[in-house]
């Protein structure tokens, strides 16, 4: 029996307990990821935390990452065939060194709204906190699982898998990347709000700015990780 692909979901802190201060990862991304296929296991930096600075819409940890923690992180990051930066309201510096590792090392990476971001600042990109009040009302909800239409470039690698270049989709952000850094813009929501993200080149490297775990019951969200998944496989297979 082939061996199933062994996803590594990076795991993201929850500062909302009263004592702990967790690293979660997502039930549905982790179901996604099973669904189609795969084993999902959770990434997790190797080291403590150095500052914890609060905001809105996120709050900010960042970790201390000297030489022998990030060798310690991509050492787990190795263990994966494949890496998924999920979505929720903490940015973190690990998650941005593991974007970058991802794209020297030429590891499939899919990166889920915060992930999204975190692959654009990863490569020099930003983003805005203006217009809070605007995004909250057209582009955050927690019950709208059909909350705005996405169109993507018929040259896009999306394009390539799941043949739809127009779709409805959740959104649960409160910012926008204004810079994708290094990464290409190929798809957009009606208002013109970066939706989709793409790195040159010939590995599965894209950021989404909504959240396709929640929706997999419409056919290209859950195609979105099928081909993920399907790409690693090709991969494991022609090695």
């Amino acid at each position: 029996m082939k061996r199933k692909p062994i996803i590594g979901i990076v795991g993201k802190p929850q500062c909302d307990d009263i004592i702990w201060n967790k690293i979660c990862i997502s039930n549905e991304v982790k179901d996604a990821l099973n669904k189609n296929g795969a084993l999902a296991i959770g990434i997790i930096p190797q080291s403590k935390i150095t500052d914890i600075n609060e905001g809105k819409p996120f709050s900010y940890q960042n970790y201390d990452l000297n030489k022998e923690s990030l060798n310690d992180l991509y050492n787990t990051i190795d263990l994966c065939d494949g890496i998924i930066l999920e979505g929720g309201i903490v940015i973190c510096n690990y998650e941005q060194e593991i974007a970058k590792y991802c794209i020297k090392t030429n590891k499939p990476i899919l990166g889920i709204c915060c992930g999204c971001i975190n692959m654009a600042l990863s490569t020099g990109g930003s983003i805005s906190l203006e217009n809070y009040e605007y995004l909250k009302e057209k582009h955050f909800s927690l019950e709208n699982m059909n909350m705005h239409n996405v169109s993507i470039d018929k040259d896009s690698k999306l394009y390539n898998q799941i043949k739809k270049d127009k779709f409805i989709v959740n959104s649960i952000h409160k910012c926008k990347i204004d810079n994708p850094g290094k990464y290409k813009v190929k798809g957009n929501a009606e208002d013109g709000i970066i939706e989709l993200l793409e790195y040159e080149g010939d590995n599965f490297n894209i950021g989404v700015q909504w959240h396709p775990e929640f929706i997999t019951d419409k056919e290209e969200q859950n195609m979105l990780f099928e081909q993920f998944i399907k790409y690693i496989i090709n991969r494991i297979e022609n090695k």
